[in-house]
């Protein structure tokens, strides 16, 4: 129960991508219907006990068990409200669900995790906007032998012990800005809560290595205040954008402060008129002015070089700290890929790989290029991205053929199965895609398909064009066994740096060190050698064009074409 709704879902398992079964928000401003007098009034604990009363039955309808499965949390508003305790007590009668009441300090936490549930990896400053308070911390995943004696370690991250919640979540900002009679009055409010966010800097003890030198902190906002400027940014991009996501979307720091400096000063109903749109409310645009108020005051003491925007709050934090440390550690990403496909096998002639296969075909890939490409700091994030195509891979073979890359393309993306998959950005999302689509042909008839390649770029493209070619091989050699086939076959992969100075891909230059011109050899059995997985002339025309199949002129446009050169050249070598 926030500030602003109250937020309902079912998980089908506390594994570590928190696999949703159903979502629900009921729209009851708690925060709103209290007024200066601090008490709920009946009508609206009518409403919520109505809710209540339903997600009972969505429950019943789901086979939870309660209530032992059911857990019920509430926050500012309720621990504002003067008739609290009557409040919870009513909806403990109707329903039996006992509510906890979190404290500001556990909400800010609880906030936190939901945001380390969301993501990957988070090495940042965590903000999460709710309708009556703010919530401050820190996460760090990152290692480092600087760390704060007072920070605490959970499961292999490290958080603030003394996290902040401040009174200025959108609804109560906005209130408060009414209540100024003018522009004085607005700059003291500003003034009081620029001094507030840098005793909370201080209060939170934020470690030195979070902040990136002569850039700032990376900042992971959740909310929906905070979600409602991401949409907007979505929406003001000059050019399509291709992910209407918002949990892994990004923008930097200076489009953070224009955004704030456009909106901040705007009255609400000008807001609603002007930024309504895309997942943004009446209601929520009315907000946005607050928000960017507040973000304007955090700009000024917290130096920030990026922010993504999370889907995750307090209920997917509450979910996360529910799981067993093992689980906590596991990447979303990987476990969302994993449980798909099995899914999928129980519906589709394809299967899922054995961890023989997926281990088969990894070594093999690995092999394929040299080891920059998969060191967790290349910006391609392969190390990771990989693996999840490897398991995809055979998911949409059973499609018409014309129609294979186009599906597995969009998997990742917005339209796709995969598109509440957490622990991945949006630039990663489009890499996946990328490596998926070409495992299954390559060329997409979608104007979203050069939106993708223009994100990644002409050489992150032509690194998902080289891996994906060699996927669509491997899986080509022994369909239905394709780890076992592929080991069978005796086919081995070999790589040579080509770039200047690289042999060990890590000079100087940024382009090569991330990106070195390879040579691939690929490695046959004589050709006396009986295997015909291999010999077969549909598999041994793949194996000789390879050259061509990684880089196909038509394949980019004009603007690509003049800016690439050959990352990569293929040779076939028999084994003696």
């Amino acid at each position: 129960m926030g500030s602003n709704g109250i937020r309902f879902g079912i998980v089908s398992e506390l594994a570590r991508h928190l696999p949703v079964t159903y979502e629900e928000r009921a729209p009851i401003s708690l925060f709103d219907a209290q007024g200066e007098e601090r008490i709920i009034p009946e009508d609206t604990i009518e409403q919520v006990l109505v809710s209540f009363r339903r997600f009972q039955k969505i429950c019943e309808e789901a086979n939870v068990e309660q209530p032992n499965n059911v857990k019920v949390i509430a926050t500012e508003a309720t621990r504002l409200a003067g008739n609290a305790q009557e409040f919870l007590s009513r909806i403990y009668e109707t329903t039996g669900w006992t509510v906890y009441l979190l404290s500001k300090e556990e909400e800010a936490m609880i906030s936190a995790a939901g945001i380390v549930g969301t993501f990957y990896k988070v090495d940042g400053l965590t903000m999460d906007l709710g309708g009556g308070s703010f919530e401050f911390s820190y996460v760090a995943s990152s290692n480092s032998s600087v760390q704060e004696q007072h920070d605490s370690e959970r499961n292999n991250i490290k958080v603030s012990d003394t996290p902040v919640s401040l009174p200025y979540g959108a609804a109560a900002l906005k209130r408060r800005l009414a209540q100024c009679t003018c522009q004085a009055e607005r700059q003291a409010l500003h003034d009081d809560i620029v001094i507030q966010v840098r005793e909370a800097v201080k209060q939170i003890g934020i470690p030195e290595h979070l902040r990136s030198e002569n850039q700032g902190y990376t900042i992971y906002m959740s909310g929906g205040g905070f979600r409602a400027l991401g949409y907007l940014s979505m929406a003001r991009k000059k050019e399509f954008y291709p992910l209407p996501i918002i949990s892994g979307y990004s923008i930097n720091g200076n489009e953070l402060k224009e955004i704030a400096k456009r909106n901040k000063h705007k009255k609400p109903d000008k807001a609603v008129k002007q930024l309504r749109g895309f997942r943004i409310s009446k209601r929520r645009a009315a907000m946005i002015p607050a928000v960017c108020f507040l973000v304007s005051a955090l700009v000024q003491v917290i130096p920030v070089r990026q922010v993504f925007f999370s889907e995750g709050g307090v209920r997917q934090g509450l979910c996360y700290t529910l799981l067993s440390k093992e689980e906590q550690q596991r990447d979303p990403l990987l476990s969302s890929v994993q449980a798909y496909v099995k899914q999928a096998e129980a519906s589709s002639t394809d299967r899922a790989l054995s961890n023989e296969e997926f281990d088969a075909i990894w070594n093999l890939l690995k092999s394929a290029v040299p080891g920059c490409y998969l060191d967790p700091g290349h910006p391609l994030q392969l190390h990771r991205l990989l693996p999840a195509a490897i398991h995809l891979s055979n998911i949409t073979s059973h499609y018409p053929k014309d129609t294979r890359a186009f599906v597995a393309f969009h998997m990742p993306l917005a339209s796709g199965s995969l598109a509440n998959v957490p622990g991945i950005s949006h630039i990663e999302r489009v890499i996946l895609a990328l490596l998926l689509a070409y495992r299954q042909g390559g060329q997409v008839p979608d104007p979203t398909f050069r939106t993708a390649q223009h994100m990644v770029g002409s050489r992150g493209t032509a690194v998902c064009r080289f891996l994906g070619r060699l996927l669509e091989l491997l899986f080509l050699i022994s369909p239905l066994s394709p780890g076992s086939g592929v080991i069978e076959s005796g086919i081995q992969f070999s790589t040579e740096c080509t770039s200047n100075n690289s042999a060990s891909c890590t000079h100087d230059d940024s382009n090569n060190k991330f990106y070195p011109n390879t040579h691939l050899r690929i490695h046959l059995q004589p050709s006396t050698h009986d295997c015909p997985m291999v010999e077969a002339p549909s598999v041994l025309s793949i194996i000789e064009g390879m050259e061509q199949r990684i880089n196909p002129k038509f394949d980019m446009d004009e603007e690509q074409r003049a800016t690439l050169t050959n990352l990569f050249s293929v040779s076939v070598v028999r084994l003696p």
